[in-house]
């Protein structure tokens, strides 16, 4: 956003009030026919595509987008180009597909009516990837999936990290704290039970913080050893993060924007070996690897990890390959190769 100050933003949904001061400077376009007010979108979800196709955006020669859902569809001019940042193919409808239709199953033809509305989405959504001249993915994990779903290649670049995490002081390995960390959305994908379930049998001190809709049920696995920190500051965050042996984090992730932010505090990562963490990680430097996500794999990594086996200086330096100017470097460069010309 930063490489365009003055360009207006288009989106879907704005919510004015927790907007950061640096957004709130800027140009916010939503919809004419509903503006800021709507807060929940799933029972949106079949209208979403018509609603991105109804920006006018005739007057614009560059577009650039952050997709996750649908802001790949919007339409340009003729002659204008369309680059789009994708964190990920609707995944929805596509790889965790299973996942939401799980969920309707006990409803009274749920999962029947879910399909149907989902089926014209993947229509639309592979049909629309045609708009775009240049996809930029956040790892070659979501890299993957744009390739086989819209049949097109696609540049990767990770995403940044916030420059709070360099400014941190660093803490000493000698001077840790003796636990372990998961953070992040209590969610189930994040599989935030395996880390719990083995560091209960390691008898190893566990810290998980964040909130979600899993709460009560990753509360109930909780033992002697599992401390919860609910909806922690940022300062909490950073002062977690710094202080951890290591982050725990046995999910699979488009990118894992928590374990880049963790090792830029100094602290080491043991984590799934998938995912888009294939692309910000790189032990032995960063941390180690667990093989399977199973409890038995994780307690195995937990067990052999030792923290003075790490550097947290090297692990600052690895972390400042995704720092932000290194970020806004490639994407004016790539920019200018689309178009031809600087900007």
């Amino acid at each position: 956003m930063s490489i365009y100050p003055d360009a207006p933003v288009f989106t879907m949904f704005a919510d004015a009030d927790n907007l950061p001061a640096s957004m709130q400077r800027r140009k916010i376009i939503t919809p004419a026919f509903w503006g800021n007010k709507f807060s929940w979108r799933k029972p949106l979800l079949p209208i979403l595509p018509r609603i991105i196709e109804s920006f006018d955006l005739r007057e614009y020669d560059l577009i650039l987008s952050s997709s996750s859902c649908v802001a790949k569809g919007a339409i340009k001019r003729d002659g204008a180009k369309h680059i789009s940042y994708v964190h990920s193919p609707m995944r929805y409808i596509w790889d965790q597909k299973h996942e939401y239709l799980r969920s309707v199953r006990a409803l009274p033809w749920g999962e029947t009516l879910v399909e149907t509305v989902l089926e014209p989405l993947r229509q639309w959504d592979v049909a629309s990837a045609k708009r775009v001249d240049s996809f930029i993915a956040n790892s070659s994990f979501v890299g993957d999936r744009i390739r086989r779903y819209y049949q097109r290649e696609s540049t990767v670049f990770t995403p940044p990290i916030e420059d709070r995490f360099f400014a941190t002081q660093l803490v000493p390995t000698n001077q840790r704290d003796d636990y372990f960390l998961a953070f992040g959305a209590w969610v189930t994908y994040k599989r935030f039970d395996l880390a719990i379930d083995a560091c209960e049998r390691l008898g190893k001190r566990l810290i998980v913080a964040g909130s979600g809709p899993c709460e009560r049920e990753l509360k109930s696995k909780a033992g002697r050893y599992t401390t919860f920190v609910d909806s922690p500051s940022d300062a909490d965050v950073l002062r977690l993060i710094a202080n951890a042996k290591a982050l725990v984090f046995p999910g699979v992730e488009d990118f894992g924007m928590i374990p880049v932010e963790c090792v830029a505090l100094g602290t080491p990562v043991i984590a799934l070996q998938r995912g888009g963490l294939l692309d910000s990680m790189s032990p032995p430097v960063t941390g180690t690897w667990f093989a399977e996500q199973t409890v038995d794999s994780v307690a195995f990594a937990l067990d052999k990890f030792k923290i003075e086996d790490y550097e947290v200086e090297s692990l600052r330096r690895h972390a400042r390959s995704f720092g932000r100017e290194s970020f806004i470097n490639k994407i004016r460069a790539h920019v200018e190769s689309v178009l031809g010309s600087k900007v």
